[in-house]
């Protein structure tokens, strides 16, 4: 009996030691030359309002000449701006996705219409690019139905695009009558921040 027991942990250790050995191997296969699975992107957001502003606003004075070249306005002033973080964890579902959301309120100043800006973000694992999808939406719901059973908040925009670190997303909302203004979104991704 005691000779089987000893055969046993021997088996044991072996099988124990193949399978780290295996797993060594299968780590040093993933070294510094393989991309690592992106933890959180930060996100910044610079809410600005295009108009017939004439003064330049120095805290967009960076990315004014990149508008002017996109859209045809006079002016440009900052609303808002808003940063978050969004950790990115492995799916349920799918072991290749990592997924993450985050969501923010924000009340633009000069402005009585609080706003909601909300991003769901996924990346492939050992992929250094990030799909984001930005919400803008009004804080205020609308009722939906002939009885008025549910509500949603109304998009302003909506856009999915895949983003690399560093990279800025532009996105314009449609004026939505006469004299309105029109508010541009711009997104910052910057994947892994140290923080």
């Amino acid at each position: 009996m005691m000779e089987m027991l000893k055969k046993e942990i021997r088996c044991g250790l072996v099988v124990a030691l193949a399978v780290g050995t295996l797993s060594g191997v299968a780590n040093a296969q993933e070294g510094e030359d393989s991309p690592q699975d992106i933890q959180n992107v930060l996100l910044t957001f610079h809410l600005v309002e295009a108009d017939g502003f004439t003064d330049d606003d120095p805290e967009i004075s960076d990315v004014v000449t990149e508008l002017r070249k996109l859209f045809n306005f006079q002016g440009y002033r900052l609303l808002s701006t808003s940063v978050f973080n969004v950790g990115l964890l492995r799916t349920q579902s799918n072991a290749n996705w990592l997924e993450g959301s985050g969501s923010q309120r924000i009340a633009p100043a000069d402005s009585a219409m609080p706003l909601m800006i909300l991003a769901e973000i996924s990346s492939r694992r050992a992929t250094r690019t990030v799909r984001a999808k930005v919400a803008l939406t009004e804080v205020t719901t609308r009722t939906i139905g002939f009885w008025g059973g549910d509500t949603e908040p109304l998009p302003l925009l909506d856009v999915t695009a895949t983003l690399s670190d560093g990279q800025r997303m532009v996105l314009g909302t449609p004026r939505r009558a006469a004299g309105e203004p029109v508010l541009i979104l711009i997104v910052t991704a910057r994947i892994d921040p140290q923080l």
